[in-house]
């Protein structure tokens, strides 16, 4: 099975899971094995990622696995919130909710680092 294959298998996954998890209203979570009980986020969608891809006739998943997805295809990339050595955690409407930045503080943080990135100066036009 080639790379782009597994890729293909795993955006597959991914988003029967995310759609799973919005229908719920719930965040999803996709583990690279069994959860184990302190892994397992409350509230959210747990997901034994490696039982999923091996029901659609997928290899091996596993950090490295998903890393080498994650690097290449820009898919995988955009449906993952982030992730670390055990679980993914997925993009879905109920993350979308959340203000990104930390509240308050992040508010406007999009607009100052543009500002900061560009002078908009009389001078500099």
């Amino acid at each position: 099975m080639t790379e782009s294959d597994i890729s293909l298998k795993l955006v597959q996954v991914m988003r029967t899971v995310i759609a799973s998890a919005d229908r719920q209203g719930k965040s999803a979570v996709m583990h690279f094995g069994t959860p184990k009980k302190e892994a397992i986020q409350t509230g959210a969608l747990n997901i034994d990622g490696h039982k999923l891809l091996d029901n659609v006739g997928g290899e091996v998943f596993d950090y490295g696995s998903f890393k080498a997805a994650y690097d290449t295809d820009a898919r995988v990339k955009t449906m993952t919130a982030n992730f670390n050595k055990d679980s993914i955690i997925l993009k879905t409407n109920k993350d979308a909710d959340k203000p990104s930045g930390g509240g308050e503080e992040g508010k406007d943080t999009v607009a100052k680092m543009a500002s900061n990135a560009v002078d908009l100066s009389p001078e500099a036009l």
